[in-house]
């Protein structure tokens, strides 16, 4: 089975682009490298193009797509073939005429969300780690209706697999070391619930929740270190309330690795992660988690 090599990139519908890429480049420290038709596109330190898009909203706010790397042609062309006997008729991978450019197709999943699977970007060659600035998407966490038929998709479609399972979380590992790439919450809409970017090191991760508290971003929740995953995390609601996560120390697993259910990830009374020193969620962090549906139209460029 062809399987993705983890998340390109997100795209995100706002009302004030200037005010978002602001914020993505000067708090979040990403890097701008395009402009293009009102739209504007950030890299991270990783080797992808871009790893953030921001487009002018023509409603209100949404999620417009997320993008998985597809690795190389051949497999793009598996993949394909897997997504077209998952969901039905998809339109043939072609070249793509976005910044970074690119080969492969986009369709919308039975939840009506927007993806899309590329490969042949022209991709960055500067790759080292930058202290306080995200490598790259970490993962996305999707909230679904029907987590069961959720989790399929991804897997006959896509090559995910579920690696692990906490009471409301599915954690879902493709074709890198990373722990997970996607997580499935099991709730009761199709929306998105955070994005999570990856800091090189814990350091970066603490220092970059002190940024976001400097600039008027309160930690919604964190810091504080997960169990699935093992990572570090913090949560914020970022331009016009998305949700938003750092994230540092993310587990690299093997084919060895042992998976665990909802028993074994149980805290005990009294906390929500690891350390056991961070506050509860909080109550607009709770409400955003469930905020933002997809575009319509995101399955096309």
């Amino acid at each position: 089975m062809a399987a993705v090599r983890g998340v390109r990139s997100i795209e995100m519908d706002v009302a004030n682009v200037d005010r978002a890429a602001t914020f993505y480049a000067r708090v979040w420290n990403l890097t701008e490298v395009e402009r293009r038709n009102g739209s504007v596109y950030l890299r991270g330190t990783g080797r992808y193009h871009h790893i953030l898009a921001l487009h002018p909203a023509k409603g209100h706010p949404a999620f417009r797509r997320m993008v998985f790397d597809g690795g190389d042609r051949r497999s793009v062309e598996a993949l394909h073939a897997q997504v077209t006997k998952a969901v039905g008729k998809v339109a043939a991978p072609q070249a793509l005429d976005w910044p970074g450019g690119g080969w492969g197709f986009g369709f919308k999943d039975a939840e009506k969300r927007n993806i899309f699977v590329v490969c042949d970007v022209a991709d960055h060659k500067d790759v080292a780690d930058v202290s306080d600035r995200p490598r790259k998407i970490a993962h996305v966490n999707v909230n679904s209706a029907n987590h069961n038929a959720c989790v399929q998709f991804f897997s006959d479609a896509l090559g995910f697999r579920v690696i692990d399972e906490t009471g409301g979380l599915l954690f879902m590992h493709c074709d890198n070391a990373d722990h997970n790439s996607i997580v499935i919450s099991k709730d009761s809409r199709e929306t998105v619930n955070h994005v999570a970017f990856e800091m090189p090191d814990l350091d970066s991760v603490m220092r970059g929740a002190g940024r976001m508290k400097d600039n008027g971003y309160p930690i919604e929740w964190g810091v504080g270190r997960h169990g699935a995953g093992n990572n570090v995390f913090a949560y914020f609601a970022g331009p016009e309330e998305f949700p938003i996560e750092i994230t540092g120390d993310v587990m690299q697993v093997g084919p060895d690795y042992v998976s665990h259910g909802p028993d074994f990830w149980k805290f005990p009374p009294g906390r929500a992660d690891q350390w056991g020193v961070t506050a509860p969620h909080s109550q607009r962090w709770k409400r955003i988690q469930d905020m933002f549906g997809f575009s319509e139209g995101g399955d096309v460029t």
